[in-house]
Parts: C-alpha cells; sequence; structure tokens
C-alpha cells in the first residue's frame, strides 16, 4: 500500500483546517466546559488559520480512508540565540481518525513530514507538546526520534477580583513590578528552576537554561512578555516573582480572558515562608482586574510543591500534557555559546 500523501497547506486554510479540527478528538481549551464545542473548533481553526499565515511556518496535511491530519514546523529565533543553535518548533500537531493503527498511520506520516522539514531547515533542536491523551502522537514521536523531557499539569480555576484577600505571609508586599526589578528577577530566576523541560532535557547544559529563564524574566520585566510582573518584596528586596499572561484568542473568540500565571520562582532565602501562595492568589486578582474570568496555570509532574500551592489557591487539575524534543546529534545546544 502506497504511504499517504503529504499535502501543503498553502492557501484557503480555514477550508482545510475545518474538517480536521472539527473531528479532533483533543481541541485547545476543551477542558473549559463552558464553552461549546462548536465555539471551540471556530476557535481552533481561526488560531491554527494565523499561525498557517505566518511566513516563517510551513504547513501540511494528510488523508487516508480513516481519517485526516495536519502538522507545522516553525523555527525560533528566541530559542536559537539562547540555545546557541538552530531552535524550533511543532506548535501544530492534530489527528482526525480511529483509535489505534488508522491514527498512528497518519501521526507517523505527519511526523516524517516534520522531521524532513526540520532537516531542510538544518534545525538542531526541537520541541513539541502534545495532550497526553494523544497516545498515537506520542508514539509516532518515540518512533522518529523525539524523546520524553517533560510532563504537564495544567490547573485552571474561576477569577473573580476582589473575591477574599490575597493570602499575604507578614512582611511580604506583593506589588508589579519596575524596571529597577529586572537583574534581581533576574539571578532569582537563574537559580530559581529545576524542574522545567530544559533543566529536564540531560543535553541542555544547566547554565544554558539558568540563563534562558533569566533573559525570559527580564524580557517580561521590560514589558516584551507577557501581560505583567508581580513581584513578592520581603526585607526590602524582591523575593519572588509571577510572570503573567493573556490568552488574545480566547477573548476575541471565545468572548471569555484566560489569564494564565506562567512563570513563579522564588529566592531560595524566602522560601517556606507562603510567598509562591501569596503570589498565586495575588496574580488570580490581578488576572480577574484585567477583565479574565478563566486563570489557568501549569507544572511539571514533578513539581509536587507547586502542585500544592495551586490547588490550596483554588486551583483543580484540568489538562495534562507532555513535551518531547528532536536534536541533531552532531550538535549540542550551548556548546557554540
Amino acid at each position: 500500500m502506497n504511504p499517504a500523501p503529504v499535502v501543503p497547506l498553502t492557501a484557503r486554510f480555514e477550508a482545510a483546517l475545518e474538517p480536521i479540527l472539527a473531528r479532533a478528538e483533543v481541541l485547545p481549551r476543551d477542558h473549559h466546559r463552558r464553552f461549546d464545542r462548536k465555539d471551540l473548533v471556530r476557535c481552533a481553526v481561526t488560531e491554527a488559520a494565523r499561525l498557517v499565515e505566518r511566513p516563517e511556518v510551513a504547513a501540511w496535511t494528510v488523508a487516508t480512508p480513516e481519517g485526516a491530519g495536519v502538522a507545522a514546523w516553525q523555527p525560533l529565533p528566541w530559542d536559537t540565540e539562547m540555545l546557541g543553535v538552530p531552535a524550533g518548533r511543532i506548535p501544530l500537531l492534530a489527528v482526525a481518525a480511529p483509535r489505534g493503527e488508522p491514527r498512528l498511520e497518519i501521526a507517523r506520516r505527519l511526523v516524517g513530514e516534520a522531521l524532513e522539514r526540520i532537516r531542510a531547515a538544518d534545525a538542531a533542536y526541537v520541541g513539541v507538546r502534545v495532550d497526553a491523551r494523544d497516545i498515537e502522537l506520542v508514539q509516532a514521536l518515540e518512533e522518529a526520534g523525539f524523546a520524553l523531557v517533560d510532563g504537564i499539569l495544567r490547573f485552571a480555576r474561576e477569577a473573580t477580583a476582589g473575591e477574599r484577600p490575597p493570602h499575604r505571609p507578614q512582611g511580604v508586599r506583593i506589588r508589579e513590578a519596575r524596571s529597577a526589578d529586572a537583574l534581581p528577577l533576574r539571578r532569582i530566576a537563574e537559580a530559581g528552576f529545576v524542574y522545567d523541560r530544559f533543566h529536564n532535557d540531560p543535553i541542555v547544559p544547566a547554565e544554558v537554561a539558568d540563563r534562558l529563564h533569566g533573559v525570559w524574566i527580564e524580557n517580561g520585566v521590560a514589558g516584551t512578555v507577557g501581560c505583567g510582573v508581580l513581584v513578592a518584596e520581603a526585607a526590602g528586596e524582591p523575593a519572588g516573582f509571577f510572570l503573567l499572561a493573556e490568552d488574545a484568542t480566547a477573548a476575541r473568540e471565545l468572548g471569555t480572558g484566560i489569564g494564565t500565571l506562567v512563570l513563579i520562582s522564588v529566592d531560595s532565602r524566602f522560601r517556606r515562608r507562603g510567598i509562591a501562595r501569596a503570589l498565586t492568589e495575588a496574580s488570580v486578582q490581578h488576572l480577574a482586574g484585567r477583565g479574565n474570568a478563566i486563570a489557568e496555570v501549569g507544572t511539571q509532574v514533578a513539581n509536587l510543591p507547586a502542585s500544592s500551592v495551586y490547588l490550596a489557591a483554588g486551583f483543580r487539575l484540568v489538562r495534562t500534557s507532555v513535551s518531547l524534543r528532536w536534536w541533531d546529534r552532531r550538535r549540542r545546544p550551548g556548546a557554540g555559546r
């Protein structure tokens, strides 16, 4: 039997995407029960079409008598700068087909084409995140040489401004970040992460992963990523932070703002004082004050202390996912730095 042909996705994005995403078992934001399935499909199609329209993104579809799938490849300049090797991601990977071999066949063809695109682009480090329910996608990625580096627990809760005073440890003040915080927060970030996908990955040097997080929060303070940073101040100095973001597509397409608590770290000198919980609860209220009805936060499966904090702050577990990466074994991240 001839393999299913790969068809580049070059025009009429919505017309090509809608039948696939409408039948996909897993959709973005489908863990929020308030949204109708039709609205989630429309939102996913719009989001995927906007992605495919970007000139640096390549996308393709695969169809068989049993179903169809779509995937995309995207180079990532910031990750390339941080890792010191050409980096990218697979931002779109969806299959609509029965479970088992029919679904796995389409997944293999999509991932195989991704590898061809990755090698043609001379990329050396490529990441992808897949819903934990998509076992066939995970298997196809592993067969192609992608390795598991992370498991994510996703939590969510309603966001209501002023519903109750946030938890405040004695002597701790929560405020918005200012430019003078950039350097101290970078120092906290560069020393504060252990469980993330870069520190988990044995091929990424620890100093590269540390620097990546330091620059990330520095950019958050500068306003080039996210929608703000909250700082916990103790003993007159920054003791921790939470970088926040908003889901513009959900606000625009679903009429509901979804805010995300993206990146948290607490200085080791100030841990076990309730600062992480204080930052979490203050972040929820801050996002609610900006018009978001839902707050989300994610953490690694191994990070039990963070999960405990989020549960104590009223979040509930709504989704699980895994992160995998492929790398060109001739070029190790950070080797050229």
